[in-house]
């Protein structure tokens, strides 16, 4: 059973510990600075329209283990060893970090796109015609820990699909934390950011947060 690629990987992003972050996948790329993450992801104007979010089929199970997306990602981030039943139903515990909260129960739990599919179509998916495969796999995304996330449900749903410049988390010690997975998700995927949104993430990354070494994550394609 595929526990999330990552969740298995052993891998290495200096500083990922001091953030609260679980590692990402371990690459052939040397470690940078947050900051310098940033200037590799392209700036530019989002595109609007044509969004249809059935067009992103999610929560699939690739390896037809009965446990989907969502049951791969409750169990791999559980901070108990998650129990799992024949039709995977998951028992655990998860750590929301956007907001410091707990939970007990999967069903108290979302699992954020924290780069939101709309986001993605904007500022990518839609210009450079992302096909259903590839949409697909951006919404599966178990291939990099920090691109899905176990969080607080209503909380996951103020949040909507508004990149930083509108939305940051409500727990202020976790703003540095998802401005360097929002970096390394965006430049994973070869995602632009607008400058508002650039210049968002820029204050963030801008004083000891910037500092924080990364391991660039592998590209998506």
């Amino acid at each position: 059973m595929r526990r999330r690629l990552i969740a298995t990987t052993l891998a290495t992003v200096l500083g990922a510990s001091l953030l609260g972050l679980p590692s990402a996948p371990a690459d052939a790329a040397a470690p940078i600075t947050a900051k310098a993450l940033l200037t590799r992801v392209s700036t530019a104007a989002e595109t609007t329209g044509g969004y249809d979010r059935a067009a992103w089929k999610h929560w699939v199970d690739a390896d037809h283990d009965r446990c989907d997306t969502r049951k791969e990602v409750l169990i791999a981030e559980s901070t108990v060893t998650a129990r799992v039943s024949s039709s995977c139903a998951v028992y655990g515990r998860w750590y929301s970090y956007y907001d410091g909260r707990t939970w007990t129960r999967a069903s108290d739990v979302d699992i954020d796109h924290v780069v939101a599919l709309a986001e993605a179509w904007r500022s990518g998916a839609k210009s450079q015609r992302w096909s259903a495969g590839r949409r697909q796999a951006y919404a599966n995304d178990l291939g990099f820990a920090w691109s899905l996330q176990a969080v607080t449900d209503n909380v996951n749903s103020s949040k909507g699909d508004r990149d930083p410049a509108h939305w940051l988390p409500p727990r202020a010690a976790a703003r540095c934390a998802y401005a360097v997975r929002w970096t390394a998700i965006k430049y994973r995927w070869h995602l632009s950011m607008d400058r508002a949104e650039k210049a968002a993430v820029g204050r963030i990354l801008s004083g000891s947060c910037g500092a924080t070494r990364v391991t660039p994550p592998r590209r998506a394609f």
